[in-house]
């Protein structure tokens, strides 16, 4: 990398003098001599400082345990205090996906936990971020962490731009970087297309081909958001290019996604659709908006190495996504599994000092409708209830399914008169809402155990058996009813 003193820092001037004042120590320490020029920074001696230097000196500035770069043509880095650094292994993790997340979406992070305060900002493909001791931090020092922050990220983008390195070889590097660094299928989705929109200045919108179809996976921000999540038509160009494995433009007035997504303009809906390989596999395809490309375009040439390069690894992501989802989702109902569960209330913590409450869901005479109406039936009761339970929770809460017809509601920061609302809303919901299958209506109820701490339970491990007893006392007094659980656990 260049030497990103004389770029990051230069373009500090007259801001965070306990930087420089870092940066001149850390200069006299390690034999630097920096020279002040307009505009930048020089030395003599040893080479300029690099990126991880001057984020070093940041990170020392403020008195931070940790500091993460990401973007960077060497590869992405971790700076931790020494000699003995005084943050958590999963804080690290926490840090480091958060400064992920800034380099996609370009905003700025601030997450304050009772041990340490984060803070990250990005501008794509860049991010940085500082993690402080202790999570009581004032907003003028949380903004003036952001400020100092963006500079350095400004600093990046321009020791790129400066760089001697061809486009195409900077373009691939960047784009192998990009997506080697996406955590999760989401955010390597979200990287390409913001990507994908600065190669070529135009909307950009990547689709995933499922066993249910292609359907849009993630839009840049000058695509129209309501296509995130859409399913695509077979007979759309989208599923054309996705189906034969070559680029498909759109037609007169043809809307490259085909129809389901009303009210677009149709200067929108121009579009061509290039498939994503892997191997001689399309896993997908990466949809430019606007005009049909012409064949020998420009925009062509630094697009080539993101189509290159992101069909394997979509192709690798996707294989993990699933299998990820396999191991805590419910296959017949998408809720969380049991285990899921589990690791909720664990990760919890069994003397929080935060109340909880934890639900627990029988469908009433199971049996009798599987007995009666067969299985189809009774795979269809359980989505319709685990739909029916979701909309009756809040975000932040967990719906699990974790038996044949038995379901769980995880109500964290939850005392018990909140959490038997919640419970009398699943209830009536499900009563008030009947099954319609095969054209007829099946009405449905169930019995909920609830149980909370502290009060009446004590000890946040005992939940699970205290709601499961309050569960067996609302099918003994008549079903179709809430119990909550006795201080006896």
């Amino acid at each position: 990398m260049l030497g990103l003193a004389g770029v990051a820092i230069g373009a500090w001037r007259g801001s965070v003098w306990g930087v420089v004042a870092a940066a001149g120590g850390a200069a006299a320490s390690f034999g630097w001599t920096i020279r002040w020029r307009p505009g930048r920074l020089r030395r003599r001696g040893p080479p300029p400082l690099g990126l991880p230097e001057v984020l070093d000196l940041l990170r020392q500035a403020y008195g931070a345990t940790a500091a993460w770069g990401v973007g960077a043509t060497d590869g992405d880095f971790e700076l931790l205090a020494s000699p003995s650094p005084d943050i958590a292994e999963e804080e690290r993790r926490r840090g480091a996906a958060l400064v992920q997340l800034a380099s996609v979406d370009g905003r700025l992070h601030v997450i304050r936990d009772r041990d340490a305060t984060f803070i990250a900002v990005g501008d794509f493909p860049y991010g940085a971020g500082l993690a402080l001791a202790g999570g009581d931090h004032v907003e003028t020092i949380t903004d003036g962490v952001a400020r100092a922050l963006r500079r350095y990220v400004g600093g990046m983008r321009l020791a790129e731009e400066q760089s001697s390195v061809p486009r195409a070889r900077m373009i691939a590097g960047r784009v192998s970087r990009l997506v080697a660094g996406a955590q999760t299928l989401d955010s390597m989705a979200r990287a390409a297309v913001e990507l994908g929109e600065q190669l070529t200045h135009r909307g950009v919108a990547l689709v995933i081909a499922g066993a249910d179809g292609a359907h849009v996976v993630a839009v840049s921000s000058a695509a129209d958001r309501r296509l995130a999540g859409l399913l695509l038509s077979p007979e759309s160009p989208v599923a054309r290019a996705v189906g034969m494995g070559v680029p498909v433009a759109t037609r007169g007035n043809e809307d490259v996604f085909g129809p389901g997504v009303p009210e677009r303009r149709r200067s929108e809906r121009a579009g061509t659709a290039y498939p994503l390989t892997d191997g001689s596999v399309v896993v997908g395809a990466l949809v430019l908006l606007g005009s049909p490309v012409e064949p020998d375009a420009p925009l062509l040439d630094d697009l080539g190495p993101l189509l290159t390069d992101l069909g394997p690894r979509l192709a690798a992501a996707r294989a993990l996504h699933e299998a990820e989802r396999r191991a805590v989702v419910d296959p017949l109902t998408g809720l969380r599994n049991r285990r899921e569960l589990e690791r909720a209330l664990a990760a919890y913590g069994p003397r929080s000092p935060d109340p909880a409450s934890l639900v627990y869901i029988d469908l009433d005479h199971f049996k009798r409708l599987n007995d009666t109406l067969g299985h189809p039936a009774g795979d269809a009761a359980l989505k319709h209830v685990a739909r029916l339970l979701e909309t009756a929770v809040r975000d932040g809460d967990l719906v699990a399914r974790i038996g044949g017809e038995e379901f769980a509601v995880w109500l964290p920061r939850t005392p018990l008169r909140e959490g038997m609302e919640v419970a009398e809303r699943i209830r009536r919901s499900v009563a008030e809402k009947a099954l319609t299958w095969s054209g007829s209506v099946y009405p449905l109820t169930t019995s909920c155990g609830i149980a909370s701490y502290p009060e009446p339970i004590g000890d946040l491990l005992n939940l699970p058996a205290a709601a499961d007893a309050a569960l067996y006392r609302a099918k003994q007094a008549g079903r179709n009813r809430v119990e909550k659980a006795s201080p006896s656990y």
